[in-house]
């Protein structure tokens, strides 16, 4: 009977955990990460293990960012994927299937080994909400993640993670959480710099 109550009260405490709205004031991190994150400061972690004997390998991903604008004022330009080829330097293509939801991007850039195509879905983020994405095809078929976009103050703040375990890339573990965590901090410095920018 007692453990009983345990597990019930543990099941619980996980569900008021799940069900609470998230906010920058429960985001998973230290608190002077937080701290830097409300200075301006993008924050990208990426953990990459080798699974099975080198056979396979895992990803758990995570980036943070508070964009200096209004949510409603940054995504009239980050929503723009197809245009991501001329704010990005190293996307060399950029497309979005609107009836699909797919993006396609061509990736170039000296962290990479090769050019890069990435294709993922994900909807045309326009508000304030989460965002599901999925990777379909490519080396890290299965990958999913999500988007969050939320309001902070007068301020925008964007949250993401994403999970994936599949096929050994041929990148080391090293290269591969070099290269992710890289260029994802640098995409949203860029995009947020840009779109803080642009005038609408």
């Amino acid at each position: 009977m007692r453990y009983r109550f345990i597990f019930l009260s543990l099941l619980f405490w996980a569900f008021s955990l799940n069900s609470q709205e998230l906010s920058f004031a429960n985001l998973p991190f230290k608190k002077n990460i937080k701290e830097n994150i409300l200075q301006g400061d993008i924050f990208s972690e990426s953990k990459v293990n080798s699974l099975n004997f080198n056979k396979e390998q895992s990803l758990s991903f995570s980036i943070a960012g508070l964009h200096p604008k209004s949510c409603p004022y940054a995504l009239k330009t980050l929503s723009l994927y197809e245009e991501f080829s001329h704010f990005l330097n190293f996307v060399k293509e950029s497309r979005y299937n609107d009836s699909t939801n797919e993006i396609n991007f061509l990736l170039s850039h000296f962290l990479l080994p090769y050019e890069m195509r990435l294709i993922f879905k994900l909807p045309r983020i326009t508000k304030v909400g989460t965002y599901p994405f999925s990777f379909d095809v490519g080396i890290l078929k299965n990958l999913n993640g999500k988007i969050y976009i939320m309001n902070h103050g007068s301020r925008c703040l964007f949250y993401t993670t994403a999970s994936w375990q599949g096929k050994h890339t041929g990148f080391s573990s090293t290269i591969f959480e070099l290269f992710s965590q890289t260029l994802s901090r640098l995409s949203m410095e860029i995009l947020f710099r840009i779109s803080s920018t642009l005038s609408h």
